[in-house]
């Protein structure tokens, strides 16, 4: 009984300390988007990292759906901050492709998360709703799930 105590006087303060530090880092997305979305429209893409750094692309565009302003979020820990990503400013944003010029010293995360930030993009013009990406454990259970249906299947 005294190490289960001794384990949740641990885990207890660590879960609260990861949720008020993730708090923090989505007021600060929230306040960067703010701050991009008074300029005009924005461009978001994601690429969770499983094993490497994640990262979160916000691309500001104008009227014409050229980028003016980029702002970058790459990091393993809620201690990742935005910084400068300007490396494709001038272009059209539904020009861009993974295998674009600008990108090729770019993680490959980014890159992911740049071209998720285009068919975003394009899927709002077309007038089409973004699809809901599934959490990890939802992802697994849907996997496994599958992995069932496909031994009944081949049992009949």
């Amino acid at each position: 009984m005294d190490s289960f105590m001794l384990i949740a006087a641990l885990l207890i303060p660590a879960y609260l300390i990861q949720s008020f530090l993730g708090f923090k880092q989505m007021k600060t997305f929230g306040e960067e988007y703010s701050k991009m979305r008074r300029k005009g429209r924005v461009a978001i893409g994601r690429r969770s990292g499983k094993l490497a750094s994640g990262t979160i692309v916000l691309l500001s565009l104008d009227e014409e759906g050229y980028i003016c302003e980029g702002r970058k979020l790459q990091g393993t820990t809620v201690a990742a901050r935005f910084k400068d990503f300007n490396t494709l400013n001038g272009r059209r944003i539904d020009t861009l492709n993974f295998k674009d010029q600008e990108l090729a010293k770019e993680t490959k995360n980014t890159k992911k998360a740049v071209v998720d930030a285009v068919n975003n993009y394009n899927l709002v013009i077309n007038g089409k709703e973004i699809p809901e990406k599934k959490a990890p454990l939802s992802a697994l259970a849907d996997n496994v799930k599958g992995l069932f249906m496909k031994t009944k299947e081949e049992a009949q």
